[in-house]
């Protein structure tokens, strides 16, 4: 038994900077994620929250239980009596959210104890007044993950994280004493990202992929799509060049999500699927990347082997 792919679903902010949060974002993307695939919110088993930056740095409760609510998916605790409950939680790894998320959905629906899951993820600046350096679109994405069988679904995943990296890409919460109203000070938030980090990222990527791909027997010629990260830019096309798979295979994401970052491998995925270039791929190639440096990847098979 396996986990397949239900659904895909992206939104971002339109309009000036200071408009809708990531947490809108997200229950957005989360309710478009569920009429797409025709799933009404009270089916869902699990409900994952993978999102780094969050409105004024929320840190309690998990914003997953803030989600689960605001879509209508079990609130309240215990369930009904004859209903089941949402069991829903947050997990933070970046950039590599998404997948980290994606492999505990599998473990539970792969595994038989839970039908359906869902995995959302946004970003936004969280304090754009008086952040520094901030390089991530305000996007969101949700991807809806149910239980499927013959082989179809993920195959397996690996990460791996190169903490000798860990000082390319800082973001800090610094306490300045002269920012804010009146200059009584307040917290500052702080992105920091080296010139090396996108050439790490690449060399770090292409050898976990790789490895990847010889355990599960396959060969870059084998792989007909690759969904990336879209940080740092042009990530997912490096990397499918470096590994010699052949061209085309990377989807052309939406220019207003070409900086999103725990969103940005959903929102290359439902580029792909609206392409129709997913449902054409027999053998899908995830890999992502984030801070630490820690690289993420899955390899998805949409048909059973022969």
């Amino acid at each position: 038994m396996g986990t397949r792919i239900e659904a895909a679903v992206t939104a971002h902010r339109r309009g000036h900077v200071f408009g809708r949060g990531a947490l809108h974002l997200t229950d957005s993307a989360a309710r478009a994620c569920l009429r797409r695939a025709h799933h009404q919110p009270s089916e869902l088993d699990l409900l994952i929250h993978a999102g780094l930056y969050k409105d004024r740095n929320t840190a309690e409760p998990a914003l997953a239980a803030i989600i689960q609510e605001d879509i209508g998916a079990n609130p309240g605790s215990p369930p009904q009596i004859g209903h089941h409950g949402t069991f829903s939680f947050d997990v933070q790894n970046g950039g590599c959210g998404v997948l980290t998320a994606a492999q505990l959905v599998d473990a539970f629906v792969g595994r038989g104890h839970a039908h359906l899951g869902m995995v959302v993820a946004g970003d936004a600046d969280p304090s754009p007044r008086t952040s520094v350096g901030f390089p991530f679109a305000p996007a969101a994405g949700a991807l809806l993950l149910g239980r499927a069988g013959n082989g179809v679904g993920f195959q397996a995943f690996s990460t791996r994280t190169f903490p000798e990296h860990a000082a390319l890409f800082e973001a800090t919460l610094t306490w300045h004493p002269d920012a804010g109203l009146a200059h009584l000070g307040r917290n500052v938030v702080e992105v920091r990202e080296a010139p090396e980090l996108a050439g790490a990222c690449i060399e770090h990527a292409v050898e976990v992929a790789g490895e990847l791909l010889v355990s599960c027997g396959l060969h870059a010629s084998d792989v007909d799509l690759v969904i990336g990260s879209q940080y740092p830019h042009g990530f997912a096309d490096h990397v499918a060049r470096r590994l010699a798979i052949p061209d085309g295979r990377v989807p052309v994401v939406r220019s207003e999500l070409e900086r999103a970052h725990t969103a940005g491998p959903i929102a290359a995925l439902e580029a792909a699927i609206d392409a129709r270039q997913f449902a054409r791929a027999t053998h899908t190639l995830f890999v992502t990347a984030g801070a630490g440096i820690t690289i993420a990847a899955a390899l998805y098979a949409q048909r059973a082997r022969a």
